[in-house]
């Protein structure tokens, strides 16, 4: 429960720091937290060493800057030689990222005892769940008072300044975090950023070191994945009490502003596990008095317009600190989340999500870590599955549900949905046809070939979000159909989720009129697969309007499939496997034999000098390697949706055999380059193949990943 760290209690300083400001107002896009963490009393000596220091994002922009905290410091500190740059791998940083950081045009910087700065703006794409190594030079001794404790990470000392080097000699390692407490990016794209507060289970305590497998990194990639761009701020605090300032910390009710209400671009707050400290170091707290506090937080919250999400707590019989008495104020406190007049804005049920159902006081022994009071990885991820998304708003999605194709033609008007500030962003109604779409986007009916409607009265700072499906890596030209009356110079751009700009800034020439239409061209490079596209809107408000945007390639790459499945037979034959993550094949005659199909779709190719299968396995039920047997499939028009046993199409011509070890996480790779090149010379684009297991045992399954799986995708690498 508690850490060994003298307590310092200054609430005073807390005070000071609630008065401290962001170092410059940026009045357009607001700066977002896309990492953090919380500043306690504390710390370790430094000479004349560098501090290098490992952050992974949560979301990111083209521009950042860095918080710096002295907040608990006696005495001024100077930090000199600051850089941020990509991580390679351990303490090296990739060559050619790294960007020197300045605080008002300065190297160096002096902060007073209680002081916080932020650095100027910083000109360097952030990616989205990335390592960044942020690193300075502490020229004068340094005892350092203030840091953050427990970091689940390791950051690395190195004598002298060699900040700027990509690779370091590392004369000590450290977990903790020391003076670094925020980094923050800009971009059009985020809504806002979530707090996760709390103590030891929320700061990550217990989980894998350097893995990033705390709860709130496990909850940013579910908002991710599910389209939601909404930065998370960790500011978890080991030790920390709800109501009583102990071991270095301030308690909840006294760090709540500063460490939730002050956050950049904060709209939510998970409160999670504090008062289990509370009860767990003092058997005296009642549930009534925990009620008290947390309703004081929730009105903190809504007096500053922010969304109060409040978490029942988690088990901990078994813990050293557990009581009797304890357990009944931890089930109070959790009635009270739970009751619908709580006053919280959601609950996320961590108690249901962790307990042992048979123990409800208890951790299902699958989640513990062993100390019976944290979560291990696995409880850390049933923690963040159990946060409703709902609770921040709708997602972003594509527009009809289905993601556009490139190569392909993305239509203007088929901008993502999720609505204003979400998918789009729109400054002005003046549209003569939004009877196509009832959301206030100007559209107008469209005089270019194909018709149809295209979006119009572009104006600078709106921004278009449109989720597409890339069926190959590579390089695609894209042909923008633009009309305009006068010519407009850096009139727009496409960036990445990240904010990275793709196409480089794209000038409209003067075409004639609103509906005289021309072509203007960029090329971009897109990673395979699903991913979210802006467009953003720089220059030239109100003359010019925009069509479509077509997507070509010329290049060769690897195909996604565009159908895959598993049919099972025996009882399961009239089952349909749609949206699963494995493809399973196994030949258990005579009730549980599971084939698996696979369909390309290769028009995108303009020649094929060879084509390959490529499967990743994840999972193997045997102790010996399996057959599997590769056959052509002629019928192309079976639907992943609506396959099954009964209704799949029989196998056609062997095509080969090839080999699967037990060894799982890795491709296997089987050449198919005469058969795709026999069917396109037929005129046909789209190929399918059936894959079967040829063992005999009961376990003798082979798992690879589907299309719908998020690692090991299995695809159709074609070289032209």
């Amino acid at each position: 429960m508690n850490k060994p760290t003298p307590f310092v209690n200054k609430v005073a300083l807390f005070l000071l720091g609630l008065l401290l400001a962001p170092a410059a107002i940026f009045a357009s896009t607001p700066w977002t937290g896309t990492w953090a963490v919380t500043p306690e009393s504390g710390g370790s000596t430094f000479a004349q060493q560098t501090v290098r220091q490992i952050v992974y994002t949560s979301v990111g922009g083209p521009a950042a800057r860095i918080r710096l905290s002295n907040l608990f410091g006696s005495s001024s500190i100077t930090i000199s030689d600051v850089h941020i740059a990509l991580v390679s791998s351990g303490s090296s940083t990739q060559a050619g990222t790294d960007h020197v950081v300045t605080f008002g045009g300065s190297g160096m910087v002096m902060i007073g005892a209680n002081a916080e700065v932020y650095s100027d703006s910083i000109a360097m794409t952030i990616p989205s769940r990335s390592e960044l190594a942020i690193s300075f030079y502490l020229p004068l001794s340094t005892s350092v008072q203030t840091y953050h404790w427990i970091g689940q990470q390791t950051n690395y000392v190195a004598n002298g300044d060699v900040s700027g080097n990509t690779s370091i000699t590392v004369a000590s390692t450290k977990s903790s975090y020391y003076y670094l407490t925020n980094l923050d990016v800009q971009s059009t794209a985020l809504t806002g950023a979530v707090v996760t507060f709390g103590a030891s289970i929320t700061d990550g305590y217990a989980s894998t070191q350097n893995a990033n497998r705390r709860w709130p990194n496990v909850l940013a990639q579910r908002l991710a994945t599910a389209g939601f761009n909404v930065g998370v701020i960790n500011q978890g605090l080991s030790a920390n009490q709800l109501l009583i300032d102990a071991s270095g910390t301030l308690s909840a009710l006294h760090r709540f502003q500063h460490d939730a209400v002050l956050q950049p671009n904060v709209k939510w707050v998970i409160f999670s596990d504090d008062p289990l400290n509370d009860v767990g170091n003092n058997h005296s707290i009642t549930g009534a008095q925990l009620i008290s506090g947390v309703q004081q937080l929730i009105s903190q919250a809504h007096t500053n317009g922010l969304k109060f999400l409040g978490s029942t707590l988690t088990p901990f019989h078994g813990a050293g600190g557990w009581s009797s008495t304890g357990e009944t104020a931890r089930e109070q406190y959790n009635a009270f989340i739970l009751s619908p007049s709580s006053g919280c804005d959601g609950v996320v049920d961590q108690d249901t999500a962790t307990h042992d159902p048979n123990n409800p006081t208890q951790f299902l022994p699958a989640y513990d870590s062993g100390d019976h009071l944290h979560p291990n990885d696995a409880g850390y991820q049933a923690i963040a599955n159990c946060v409703n998304l709902s609770f921040f708003g709708t997602p972003d999605a594509p527009f009809g549900g289905t993601a556009a194709a490139i190569p392909g033609t993305v239509q203007a008007e088929n901008y993502d949905t999720g609505g204003q500030g979400v998918a789009y962003n729109v400054t002005s109604v003046n549209g003569t046809d939004n009877g196509y779409r009832t959301d206030g986007v100007d559209l107008e009916v469209c005089s270019d070939t194909g018709g149809g409607v295209d979006v119009g009265w572009e104006n600078p700072g709106q921004w278009f979000n449109y989720t597409v499906n890339a069926a190959v890596a590579g390089t695609y030209t894209v042909s923008f159909r633009v009309a305009a009356p006068s010519a407009v110079t850096d009139a727009f751009h496409l960036s990445n989720s990240s904010g990275t700009n793709l196409s480089g800034n794209v000038n409209v020439p003067a075409t004639g009129g609103y509906q005289t239409w021309a072509t203007v061209t960029a090329t971009v490079i897109l990673p395979a697969g699903q991913q979210v596209l802006t467009l953003n809107q720089d220059n030239g408000g109100g003359v010019w309007n925009l069509n479509d945007m077509g997507f070509s390639s010329s290049g060769g790459g690897t195909l996604l499939p565009t159908q895959n499945a598993t049919v099972r037979d025996g009882t399961y034959a009239s089952t349909n496997y749609n949206g699963a993550t494995t493809l399973r094949v196994k030949n258990d005659e005579p009730a549980n034999t599971r084939h698996v199909y696979l369909t390309f779709d290769t028009s995108s190719m303009p020649t094929v000098s060879s084509a390959v299968i490529k499967v990743y396995v994840v999972n193997t039920g045997s102790t010996a390697s399996r057959t599997i047997t590769v056959y052509q499939q002629p019928t192309t028009s079976w639907l992943e949706s609506t396959i099954t046993w009964n209704n799949a199409p029989a196998a056609g011509t062997l095509i080969g055999t090839f080999n699967v070890s037990t060894t799982t996480g890795i491709y296997y790779n089987f050449d198919v380059t005469g058969y795709v090149q026999a069917q396109r010379a037929a005129g046909h684009n789209i190929v399918s193949f059936e894959l079967i297991n040829n063992g005999a045992d009961v376990n003798g399954l082979v798992d690879f990943a589907s299309r719908e799986a998020t690692t090991g995708q299995p695809g159709l690498t074609i070289a032209l």
